[in-house]
C-alpha cells in the first residue's frame, strides 16, 4: 500500500469520483483553446501542496494559497479528477495566476490538458483556465509513480 493514503481512503476516494466524474460540465467550460485574450496581466501567485491517487481514473486534492499583487494571502482547497492515469504521488506546485480582477473569480471549475510519466521524481508545467478566463501556469515536483494519457483534466477550487 501507498504509505500516503489508506485503504479506506482510496476506496471512498473511487466511491466519491464516480458521483463527481458524472457533474463534470465539459461542454460549458472554457479550455485553454478558448479566446480568454492575450497577454492577461498578472494578478498573484500560488503555492499548492497535494497528492494524487488513481487506477485508470484519478483523483487529486490538497491546499494552497494564493497571494495576490498587493500580498493579501488567501488559502484553498483544491480537488479533481483526470481520466486514462494510473498511481499515486505527492507533489508541491508554485506558479502565477493571470487575469484575476476579483479574488472570487478565483473558485471555480479549471480545465486543462496534462500527462506523462512520474517514474519516481519528476517536475513539470501545468497550464489550467477556467470560465472566468483566470490562467494559472504553475510547476510541479511531484514524488511517486504514475502513468497518465495526456487528457483533460478538472480541478474545482473554493476558499477555505
Amino acid at each position: 500500500m501507498i504509505p500516503f493514503i489508506s485503504k479506506k481512503t482510496a476506496l471512498n476516494t473511487v466511491a466519491i469520483l464516480a458521483l463527481s466524474f458524472t457533474q463534470i460540465p465539459a461542454a460549458t467550460a472554457q479550455t485553454a483553446n478558448a479566446p480568454c485574450g492575450e497577454n492577461l496581466p498578472l494578478s498573484g501567485k500560488i503555492t499548492f501542496n497535494g497528492q494524487s491517487f488513481s487506477i485508470l481514473v484519478g483523483v487529486r486534492w490538497g491546499k494552497g494559497v494564493l497571494t495576490l499583487n498587493d500580498g493579501q494571502e488567501i488559502p484553498f482547497s483544491a480537488n479533481g479528477v483526470k481520466a486514462l492515469e494510473s498511481g499515486a504521488r505527492v507533489g508541491e506546485i508554485e506558479g502565477e495566476v493571470y487575469g484575476l480582477t476579483d479574488p472570487l473569480d478565483f473558485v471555480g471549475q479549471y480545465f486543462g490538458v496534462a500527462g506523462g510519466v512520474v517514474p519516481v521524481q519528476s517536475a513539470g508545467d501545468i497550464t489550467l483556465v477556467n470560465a472566468a478566463c483566470v490562467v494559472i501556469v504553475a510547476r510541479h515536483k511531484s514524488t511517486g509513480v504514475k502513468l497518465s494519457a495526456p487528457v483533460e483534466q478538472s480541478i474545482k477550487i473554493q476558499f477555505q
